[in-house]
């Protein structure tokens, strides 16, 4: 007997440790079914005893993703990046993001459900939910980011895409609207507007001219302080200034940066259901001065621009000399308030989006010219730091940002092609020219009133298409970064003034307007401050290198 219950025994500890190396292998079986079923749509129902729905998720499964390689495949990139400032497609994308994000977090719960075994303790039903939530997280947490991104940029255009206008060209065929526009202008405005300022004023004015071909593009920055400009025949104020733009009063409300807030207000007939009348009013004006057609703009608050590079974790460029944060001019003395503290002058030097600004701004120790080319250096700057592993982690916060201080007048059903047109800007060549005294000098006129029929002509010959690409200059960009005058931004941000003047001798009572003024800096101190304009001698109306001025 003994011996017979021995035996026993042994075959119960052996059942019992057969039925537990079962359960151990269910239950290894469920959480690797349940995490390839959360990876692989369908599979964990194949193998859970539902063959038909778990056959039909892994065709429609294995069919998407050949689907998707095919289109990015086949479909040029550039096409691709493009349809992200088509509303509509972005609209499709994300819904099917979503759609998709739902559908693979429903299956991944049902396999989970299917494939458990039953009288599972709680500690083990625990282990196969984790499983389902960490394996699922893998591909639902970026499917949802994806299509939140799809939606913030379809609000995103909607936000800034342009309203009516008098000045945008008719386009007949939206999907092919460069067939009849060869040379696509922009003019990109930099306002000022800001607490304690009254209106706003776009103290920078940069024309960018480009080949819709080639994606080659001219850069032009006009001073703020041109005065008594045409307005061009088809323009309605015309009839208001038929011997050019100005009037009684202070001379700095008759310059071309504050006909953005100034015709509007004394013509607001003329612009009546307009989107932006002032943005509006300003391309009449520079059309006017410079003796060209401009298609669109392009306005950026200057002061929510650091919004932009601390979005994207600051900027690297070289300082050429300390740069004082936080001072600012003292009225008719021609000196500076004490800096707060400076940007120290080096190679390499990381800014974050305050410091940038002042970089971009600051004019204490040097003139206007000498600005321009820093921020034509800060604009590189931010170009370098766009890359799309940054764009796709800090998405949410360009985009924020970016909502904020862009506005424009290109149409919304523009955006794609234009999107595609800025990726041939990149690999187009880049140059630049500053309408500064030197090159009013080389034409025998002053800075702030010239001989605008000689400036229509040299504009004509420098934007004129080359008779043999081949033979176009190899100048960079120099300028790109702006011709604002601003007189504000000697102040700290948000400072009050009282209108948009350098100092005294910039807004004379009466007769001629002088050239923009060095902020009272002598010849000598000129020499000294100014390190970025001592670069070699250059033809005054042709463009420089930027790699001269970085």
């Amino acid at each position: 007997m003994s011996r017979a219950g021995g035996v026993r025994g042994g075959t119960r500890r052996s059942r019992l440790e057969s039925r537990r190396q079962q359960r151990r292998q269910r239950y290894g079986r469920f959480i690797s079914w349940t995490a390839i079923g959360a990876l692989i749509p369908g599979s964990g129902l194949i193998a859970g005893g539902r063959r038909r729905i778990g056959t039909f998720l892994v065709v429609v499964f294995t069919l998407s993703i050949l689907a998707l390689l095919a289109t990015v495949v086949l479909v040029p990139n550039r096409r691709l990046i493009s349809y992200g400032g088509d509303r509509q497609m972005l609209l499709v994308v994300g819904s099917t993001l979503a759609i998709a994000a739902l559908v693979w977090l429903i299956v991944a719960l049902a396999t989970h459900r299917v494939l458990e075994p039953d009288g599972l303790p709680p500690g083990k039903r625990l282990g196969g939910a984790l499983v389902v939530v960490l394996v699922t997280s893998l591909i639902v947490g970026p499917l949802s980011v994806a299509a939140n991104n799809a939606f913030t940029q379809r609000d995103l255009i909607g936000a800034i895409a342009g309203g009516d206008s008098h000045t945008t060209p008719d386009i007949a065929n939206v999907s092919d609207p460069w067939a009849d526009i060869p040379q696509l202008n922009l003019l990109l405005l930099g306002s000022d507007a800001g607490d304690g300022r009254e209106g706003v004023r776009p103290d920078t004015l940069i024309v960018a001219s480009i080949d819709t071909q080639t994606g080659d593009t001219t850069m032009i920055s006009v001073p703020r302080n041109l005065q008594g400009f045409p307005f061009p025949d088809e323009s309605p104020l015309v009839q208001h200034y038929p011997s050019g733009f100005r009037g009684e009063g202070d001379q700095g409300e008759w310059m071309i940066n504050a006909t953005y807030r100034n015709v509007p207000a004394l013509h607001p007939d003329v612009f009546e259901g307009i989107g932006n009348p002032g943005a509006d009013a300003t391309k009449w004006a520079v059309e006017g001065a410079l003796g060209i057609d401009l298609d669109y703009f392009v306005m950026v608050n200057l002061e929510g621009f650091q919004a932009i590079v601390d979005a994207l974790g600051g900027v690297t460029l070289d300082v050429p000399r300390d740069i004082p944060v936080g001072n600012k001019e003292i009225p008719g003395t021609g000196r500076c308030t004490q800096a707060r503290r400076y940007i120290q002058a080096g190679e390499g030097q990381h800014l974050n989006g305050a410091d940038a600004l002042w970089f971009a701004r600051s004019r204490c120790g040097s003139d206007d010219y000498d600005r321009m080319a820093r921020q034509q250096c800060v604009l590189g700057a931010i170009v370098d730091e766009v890359d799309p592993r940054t764009v796709l982690t800090k998405y949410q916060e360009l985009a924020s940002a970016t909502r904020d201080i862009i506005q424009t007048d290109v149409p919304e059903d523009l955006f794609p092609a234009l999107i595609e047109l800025a990726l041939e800007v990149q690999g187009g060549t880049l140059e630049s020219l500053t309408l500064d005294r030197e090159f009013f000098n080389s034409m025998g006129a002053s800075a702030a009133n010239p001989d605008y029929d000689q400036l229509h002509t040299r504009i004509g010959e420098i934007l004129a298409p080359s008779e043999d690409d081949d033979d176009s200059p190899d100048d960079t960009t120099t300028s790109a970064g702006s011709s604002e005058d601003d007189p504000a931004d000697d102040t700290e941000a948000g400072a009050p003034r009282e209108h948009e003047t350098d100092d005294a001798s910039d807004t004379p009572a009466s007769g001629d307007v002088p050239e923009t003024p060095d902020n009272g800096v002598t010849e000598d101190e000129q020499s000294t401050d100014d390190d970025s304009g001592a670069e070699e001698e250059h033809d005054p109306d042709q463009p420089v290198e930027t790699d001269e001025v970085c």
